[in-house]
Parts: structure tokens; C-alpha cells; sequence
């Protein structure tokens, strides 16, 4: 019997280091595994903190000079004004003013009063061109550009055929009146 245990025991021995060395081997793998991730992390830091840090996150305004202890003014109706000179949506002035299209929404019916850096940026925002205002509506909001105004070119249109139409009537007319005034001539001679 003493034959079985000891074989036994050491059969139990030999399988426990064989499970330990398997279990050693995914456990370095492991630590490889972290120590190449923890490296990439701090690269990654590394290249954050050197990056400039030109891009302003969604929940500021784009324009917000600081004007401290000076009112503001503001009106529902240039916000509107401004907003339909420009053709813009209000969820494209919202992204340039860092809010929501709902609270630009609520701007425009007077049911909200914008806070004073909102106020300040929309200032700052009308000061500047068309262009400038749309650069700034591409780099924020690319999807919401104004479409090219159709109108205008179809209100051209409708202007020059209307014109045609004239000469037309005009040449019409005149050739009458020179047919009619022609027997009349003949009639006097």
C-alpha cells in the first residue's frame, strides 16, 4: 500500500506543477499583454497633452468675448433676422452658439432669454461677414450649410421670360399696326 500513496502523491505533484506552469505561462502572456497597453496609454497622453488644443468642446460657444459688468442687448427678432439673412437652421446657429436647436427655438418666441456668453457670442457672430459666418457653420456643422438660393435664380428666370414676352407682344403689336397703317397709305395715295 505505501507503494500506491507515494505513487500517488507524486502523480498529484507532477499534474499540480504541469496546471502551474500553463497557468505561469498565461500570467507572464498577461503581463506582457499590460505592460504594452500601459506603454500605448502613456504615448497616447503624451500626444494629447502636445496636441494644441484649438478644438473647443460642443457645450462652449464658438464667439465668446468676455465684456465683464456691461449689459447685453438681445432680441428675439434679430436673432430670427440674423438667422434668415444668412440662411441658417437653428441647429446650425445652435452648434455655433454651443447650445441646443430647442433653446434657440425657445430664443426666437421669446420664451427663454439667452444667458450672457450666449448673448456675447451671437454679438460677436453678427459682427462678422457672411463668409466668415458660413466658414465657421462649415467647420462646425458641415451638414448644415445653407443650400444654394434656387429662388433667386428661378425669380431671374420668371423676370426674363416675362421681359421676352414683352418684346415679343411689342414686335407682335408693331407689325400689326404697320400692316393696318399700310392699306390706309395705299388707300390715300
Amino acid at each position: 500500500m505505501p507503494d500506491f500513496k507515494q505513487t500517488f502523491q507524486e502523480e498529484v505533484r507532477r499534474l499540480a506543477r504541469k496546471e502551474l506552469k500553463a497557468f505561469e505561462a498565461k500570467i507572464n502572456e498577461q503581463k506582457k499583454t499590460i505592460i504594452a497597453l500601459t506603454k500605448r496609454v502613456n504615448d497616447l497622453e503624451k500626444k494629447h497633452a502636445a496636441a494644441p488644443a484649438t478644438v473647443k468642446p460642443a457645450a462652449e460657444p464658438v464667439l465668446a468675448p468676455a465684456a465683464e459688468g456691461r449689459k447685453v442687448r438681445f432680441s428675439p427678432k434679430s436673432l430670427v433676422k440674423f438667422r434668415k439673412k444668412y440662411s441658417l437652421s437653428q441647429k446650425a446657429l445652435a452648434i455655433l452658439l454651443g447650445v441646443t436647436p430647442f433653446t434657440v427655438s425657445h430664443w426666437e418666441i421669446g420664451k427663454n432669454r439667452p444667458r450672457t456668453v450666449q448673448i456675447e457670442a451671437f454679438n460677436a457672430l453678427t459682427k462678422l461677414g457672411k463668409r466668415k459666418v458660413l466658414a465657421l457653420v462649415a467647420e462646425k456643422a458641415p451638414g448644415e450649410l445653407p443650400a444654394p438660393k434656387k429662388n433667386a435664380a428661378k425669380k431671374a428666370n420668371a423676370v426674363k421670360k416675362v421681359a421676352d414676352k414683352k418684346v415679343a407682344n411689342k414686335k407682335v403689336a408693331d407689325k400689326k399696326a404697320a400692316k393696318a397703317a399700310a392699306p390706309a397709305e395705299a388707300k390715300k395715295a
